[in-house]
């Protein structure tokens, strides 16, 4: 009888801890549960209003895993052309690609005039109240068709955000927040606020010099507490992607301090444009190819590149140029190059990084193989690079274009390599 006891309650406690365990994996959020086929997941920007199916092919077929655009709400002057949402999400979601959809509206958090409505909304309430009842209702409406959800687009840039107004988006963040909880919507993934500059550090990388407004961090501190957000979401633009390893450090120390130990942290805007005379379609593939293999080395799970194609024409404007493809739809330096890499590097994890002097290798393991990629920063320099005796290796260039060949001559049970602005990978096994 005593063991038949024993037996049920072991039963029972097995159960418990069962039921415990799949609550616990049920309740598990953040871009920590994000699984790739690559090291660092890829996203990249595209325009809702001219994306056709075979460019989401296409970069399905490239490696990227999401794509990220922005809605608008249906106000006269921040979304004149109406853009179906719901037709594109499922565009996406059939070209076997996630979305990572951004919610934000006009300068003024939701337009101008009750009158400026298009429909869908009305005119009544506050504008943070309008804000927040257009932000959930589009997740809830899209929560099956979306991965990851970002709130806002560079509240610290005044091109999408007046100025004046900043003291009024923790309001409209905290009423969101409370949409969501009253409404139990609990995305898995819920990013913010795609910072243009590096927050809580006193300025610095990111998107130019000068400091995030005080409010703009608070309210995301807010938030990131409350378990409304998930994940900061920053825009690291800089002149060189090697700068991002450090600033990375500094900020998962705020993140720290402020007892936001799960808040993890997203690349959700960075790119590099090709624009003469400042930098040529070499110079672009060279840095968005580094700006890669950083994010690897930091241990960031999804990096979104501005942009898929260039917006116009012009070899002069920086704007027009960020693209991997031309306006025309030609595949740049930095297209080739990255998705060649992304073909070895598919099912690879990191291993090591070490950077000596303005020269870096990353360390990746795939399979039985070692994959040491190296570069400079600026002149060229020997990069030592280790393998046993008897071990195989192919070195592979990307620039201009895909090849393999020789290592050279073995020394010291190693491999000596010329490591220039343009990464080389050497592949070594057995």
């Amino acid at each position: 009888m005593k063991k038949k006891r024993k037996k049920t309650i072991a039963a029972v406690l097995g159960a418990l801890l069962f039921a415990a365990a799949s609550i616990g994996a049920a309740q598990a959020r953040g871009i920590g549960t994000l699984s790739s086929e690559y090291p660092v997941s890829l996203s990249v920007q595209i325009d809702p209003a001219t994306i056709t199916d075979d460019d989401l092919r296409e970069i399905r077929a490239a490696g990227f895993e999401f794509v990220r655009f922005g809605v608008r709400p249906p106000i006269r002057s921040v979304n004149p052309g109406l853009t179906d949402y719901s037709k594109l999400i499922q565009r996406v979601r059939k070209a076997r690609l996630d979305a990572m959809v951004t919610l934000f509206g006009g300068k003024e958090i939701w337009g101008h005039e009750p009158g400026d409505m298009r429909g869908g909304g009305g005119g009544n309430g506050s504008k943070e109240d309008r804000f927040a009842d257009f932000a959930a209702d589009f997740i809830k409406a899209h929560s099956a068709d979306v991965a990851i959800w970002e709130v806002w687009n560079e509240p610290d840039n005044k091109t999408f955000l007046q100025p004046a107004l900043v003291r009024d988006f923790g309001a409209a963040t905290s009423a969101l927040c409370e949409r969501l909880a009253q409404r139990q919507i609990r995305p898995d993934i819920i990013v913010g606020f795609g910072f243009a500059k590096l927050p809580f550090v006193g300025g610095g990388g990111g998107g130019g010099g000068g400091k995030v407004p005080s409010e703009l961090e608070d309210a995301f501190v807010s938030a990131a507490r409350s378990d409304c957000l998930t994940d900061i979401s920053i825009h690291p633009y800089r002149s060189v992607p090697e700068t991002a390893l450090a600033d990375y450090q500094r900020l998962r120390a705020q993140l720290d301090r402020r007892q936001l130990n799960k808040t993890g942290i997203v690349a959700s805007e960075w790119g590099y444009a090709s624009y003469m005379p400042v930098r040529n379609q070499g110079m672009q593939a060279s840095l968005i190819f580094r700006e890669y293999l950083i994010n690897v080395a930091a241990g960031i799970r999804l990096l979104n590149l501005y942009s898929w194609r260039d917006r116009g024409q012009s070899y002069f404007s920086k704007e027009d140029n960020f693209g991997l493809m031309s306006k025309s739809g030609e595949k740049k330096e930095a297209y080739s190059a990255l998705t060649e890499f992304l073909k070895i590097a598919r099912h690879s994890q990191k291993v090591s990084y070490d950077d000596a002097r303005g020269a870096s290798r990353l360390v990746l393991r795939r399979g039985e193989s070692m994959l040491h990629v190296v570069w400079t920063q600026g002149a060229e320099q020997s990069v030592w690079v280790p393998a046993a005796a008897g071990a195989k290796c192919t070195r592979v260039d990307f620039f201009p274009q895909m090849r393999e060949g020789s290592c050279g001559s073995r020394s010291d049970e190693g491999f000596s390599v010329k490591a220039t602005t343009s990464p080389v990978l050497l592949s070594i096994s057995g």
